[in-house]
């Protein structure tokens, strides 16, 4: 979990709910991205314009990637070969290899501020905060190097207002959006592409985690510096 004011993530214990340690990283953090062999740990700052990346067994930063754009969400394709990168400010996703080489970009999606990828690596779904949506992208148009030519969009989804976070759960069925500050968290058919329930959550959620089987829902509360589990 990222702590935005103190640029640190916090290492949680799920079984004991505790925080078991905490790693200085950088000033205003934002997104967070764990590789699939949960080796590598992807870390966003929007203050500084940097990418970390933090080695889990260790807790030792190796790389820290300057962009002249600023990272916001962060999400990791299946395989673990590419970062996708929101960049808000530019209307656009970024599409890297992992830090060192920035493939390419997305434009014309607007204003993205969490990203998901679905489980079997074909769709980003993007976050719109001030359109109050969510875009869903096919990974597949990208191609192997990724260029400045609009992404292909497969739907756009409506939802409540201020989408933030967004996780998919781990069969690809659904999507669980935070919206902040509004203390809800919607739940979209991923088939249908409509809202089909809503959780009503307190303190300004802002970021969605899942457990590996889908059963619980981590929820980042900014208002009152701590983490919700919801069963589902």
């Amino acid at each position: 979990m990222t702590n935005f004011h103190a640029g640190s993530v916090s290492v949680i214990d799920t079984s004991s709910k505790a925080v078991v340690a905490t790693l200085a990283v950088g000033v205003s953090l934002y997104g967070v991205a764990v590789s699939p062999d949960g080796a590598r740990l992807y870390v966003a700052d929007t203050h500084r314009s940097t990418l970390s990346m933090i080695e889990t067994s260790t807790g030792t930063t190796t790389i820290d990637t300057v962009f002249a754009e600023r990272p916001y969400g962060l999400a990791t394709s299946p395989d673990g070969a590419r970062l996708y990168v929101a960049n808000a400010l530019n209307d656009a996703v970024l599409v890297t290899d992992g830090l060192t080489k920035t493939m390419g970009r997305l434009p014309n999606i607007d204003f993205p501020v969490g990203l998901a990828v679905s489980p079997d690596g074909t769709r980003i779904y993007a976050t719109n905060y001030f359109s109050d949506s969510v875009t869903v992208i096919d990974v597949l148009s990208i191609g192997a190097e990724a260029d400045t030519t609009p992404a292909s969009i497969l739907g756009t989804i409506p939802v409540s207002r201020g989408p933030y976070g967004v996780v998919v759960s781990p069969d690809g069925s659904r999507l669980y959006v935070a919206h902040f500050p509004f203390d809800v968290v919607s739940v979209i058919d991923t088939s249908s592409h409509a809202v089909v329930s809503t959780i009503a959550v307190a303190d300004g959620p802002r970021g969605v985690a899942l457990s590996p089987d889908g059963a619980k829902l981590y929820v980042t509360n900014f208002f009152s510096d701590s983490v919700s589990v919801i069963r589902l």
